[in-house]
C-alpha cells in the first residue's frame, strides 16, 4: 500500500486541483484501505483498489464542501497574477484549465489511463464501467483538450500521414 503512496498523491493533486485537501485525501484513502483490508481479494488488482478507495472519498467528500474558498490575506490572488518563469509552466497552467472544463467522467478516465498508467482495463474497474465506455471517454476527452488548447490533432494526422505516404512515394521511386 504505501508503495503506491506517490501515484496516489499525483492523482489526489488532480483531484483536488492542487489544494492542500490532497494530502488529506491520500491520508483518508490509506485509513480506509487499512480499516478495509479485509475486503481486498488476495490475488486481485490492489492498485486499482486503492484508486477506487480514493476515488470514493473523494466522490463522498464532495457532498457537503462549499464551492468557495476564502481568500486569506490575498493569497491565492498574488499566485494567480504571478509571471510564469518558464514557458513549460504557462502551458501546464493552460492544460489543467482545460481539463477543468472537461467533463468529469471523461477527465477522470483520461487521468487515470494517461497519468497514472493504468490500462484501460484497470481504469474500467475502478469506475466500474466497461472496457469500450473507458475508451470512448479517454477518446473524447484527449479530442476535447486538443480542442481547449488550440492543438489541430486533425490537421496533425493529415500531416504525419502526407509525410508518410511521401516516404513511402520516394523509398519506391529510389528503389
Amino acid at each position: 500500500m504505501l508503495a503506491l503512496t506517490p501515484k496516489l498523491r499525483a492523482y489526489a493533486w488532480v483531484l483536488t486541483r492542487g489544494t492542500c485537501d490532497a494530502d488529506d485525501l491520500v491520508q483518508e484513502t490509506l485509513m480506509r484501505a487499512w480499516q478495509f483490508r479485509h475486503t481486498f481479494r488476495p490475488g486481485s488488482n490492489l492498485k486499482a483498489w486503492m484508486f477506487r478507495i480514493q476515488r470514493n472519498a473523494y466522490l463522498a467528500g464532495l457532498a457537503g464542501k462549499p464551492k468557495i474558498v476564502a481568500d486569506i490575506n490575498d493569497l491565492f490572488a498574488r499566485r494567480l497574477a504571478q509571471e510564469a518563469d518558464q514557458e513549460w509552466r504557462v502551458r501546464f497552467g493552460e492544460m489543467l484549465g482545460a481539463l477543468a472544463q472537461l467533463p468529469e467522467q471523461n477527465r477522470e478516465a483520461l487521468l487515470l489511463v494517461a497519468s497514472t498508467g493504468f490500462t484501460y482495463d484497470e481504469a474500467a474497474h475502478v469506475c466500474d464501467c466497461s472496457i469500450g465506455t473507458i475508451k470512448s471517454r479517454v477518446s473524447r476527452a484527449r479530442e476535447r483538450l486538443a480542442e481547449l488548447m488550440d492543438t489541430d490533432l486533425t490537421y496533425q494526422r493529415a500531416r504525419v500521414m502526407a509525410g508518410a505516404k511521401a516516404t513511402s512515394r520516394t523509398g519506391l521511386a529510389a528503389s
